[in-house]
């Protein structure tokens, strides 16, 4: 599906008011996908798995917590932060940004990471676009007196990158197994990267970068790889995307996936195993785009060391947005889905298991209309989010 058309598809969605609580109805039930050989978590319950509602939200884009804590913090596009503690969504939001958020095409309030040292610290960073449609990248600080409020004025801008279009702004961020931040931005948007950003390493479009965040800015970690090498940006990971809207790392193994948006054929996930010992990929991958659109060839030219796809979908079969998820560590979810890696895509509500080493995908019975992420909690349980205003557990109670 074109750019434009998928843009459109965003304005469109609809707006859901706020409802507290963290209720398992009505569930969308389901069983749970075929197992394979792979060696099952520990026994889960016999119920079901099945999306359980933990509310509804005004466009939700993104949720997470920090490792440990019980609550769910849930993003809003407009610019809210929003806390479900207790099984309510508390009144007051965490977070208002509002006034600084664009919200047209692709914009808005996208995700936010909880530092590693979050607990101690109180630092989290949020991925927004300012005023003007630039990704902006912010740090801000846990108020002083009050753990479920987020210090406003404590702001500080970690990144702005220079973005004029108003599709392909990427939207992720993520603390990799290293402790480093990471994120992801789109390649500048309209069609068929027309400024040839995605493989062009002076610049940052098109790109996935690793830093080590500091207030008011950043530095590039030693071991980047493309620091030091003549002409090339060194806060540069991976290079060669399209839109990178979600990605993440396992939680407990390492793997970096990428869900990356296709052109108008194919959607497809990138995948690269961790070294060992629950490590971040080294980096330096490309991954192909624009001279590849999945394993197919777009247009001319070169992607030197050109990483394919684990996992492509046609966009003639109903997918249109791939929407990337997580490697599923929830034991309570068991056999054929615990070790999977769970994602799906924006037109297409069907919610997918995949395997990656070995690649291997089918669609569950969940389903979620306008499915625009996953996310995890503190204590590595799934979420699904939709656009429409549903956010769900997947789980079996």
């Amino acid at each position: 599906m074109s750019a434009s058309r998928y843009a459109l598809l965003l304005l469109c969605a609809l707006a859901a008011c706020d409802d507290n609580g963290d209720t398992t109805g009505p569930p969308s039930a389901a069983t749970a996908p075929r197992a394979d050989s792979t060696r099952a978590a520990p026994a889960a319950p016999r119920r079901p798995v099945r999306l359980l509602r933990l509310g509804r939200f005004n466009q939700p884009t993104y949720l997470t917590a920090p490792r440990g804590d019980r609550r769910r913090f849930v993003v809003e596009r407009a610019g809210r932060i929003r806390i479900v503690k207790g099984g309510r969504t508390l009144g007051r939001p965490f977070l208002d940004i509002s006034t600084d958020v664009t919200t047209g095409g692709e914009r808005g309030l996208l995700s936010m990471a909880f530092a590693p040292d979050y607990a101690r610290s109180g630092r989290f960073y949020v991925y927004y676009t300012d005023r003007r449609g630039f990704i902006t990248i912010a740090q801000f600080l846990r108020s002083a007196g009050n753990p479920d409020v987020a210090d406003r004025g404590s702001r500080r801008i970690t990144m702005s990158v220079p973005h004029y279009r108003s599709n392909h702004k990427g939207g992720q961020l993520q603390f990799g197994p290293d402790g480093l931040l990471y994120a992801a931005f789109g390649d500048g948007g309209a069609g068929g990267d027309p400024d040839e950003n995605a493989q062009d390493l002076s610049r940052q479009l098109g790109k996935m970068v690793r830093i080590r965040p500091r207030a008011g800015g950043f530095t590039v970690p030693r071991d980047n790889p493309f620091r030091g090498r003549s002409g090339a940006r060194p806060e540069i990971y991976a290079y060669g995307l399209r839109n990178p809207y979600r990605f993440s790392f396992d939680r407990r193994g390492g793997d970096l996936t990428i869900g990356d948006v296709g052109e108008s054929a194919v959607e497809e996930i990138d995948y690269v195993p961790s070294p060992g010992r629950a490590r971040a990929p080294r980096g330096g991958y490309n991954f192909g785009w624009d001279v590849f659109e999945g394993r197919r060839r777009f247009e001319g030219g070169s992607a030197p060391g050109y990483v394919p796809p684990v996992i492509t979908h046609p966009q003639g079969d109903g997918f249109c947005s791939i929407i990337g998820g997580y490697v599923v560590r929830d034991p309570a979810l068991g056999r054929g889905w615990t070790r999977r890696y769970v994602y799906g895509d924006y037109c297409n509500p069907v919610i997918r298991v995949a395997t990656l080493r070995r690649p291997a995908t089918h669609g569950t019975g969940l389903r979620v209309p306008g499915l625009v992420s996953f996310g995890e909690d503190g204590r590595g349980r799934v979420y699904a989010v939709s656009l429409n205003g549903p956010v769900y557990r997947i789980g079996r109670r």
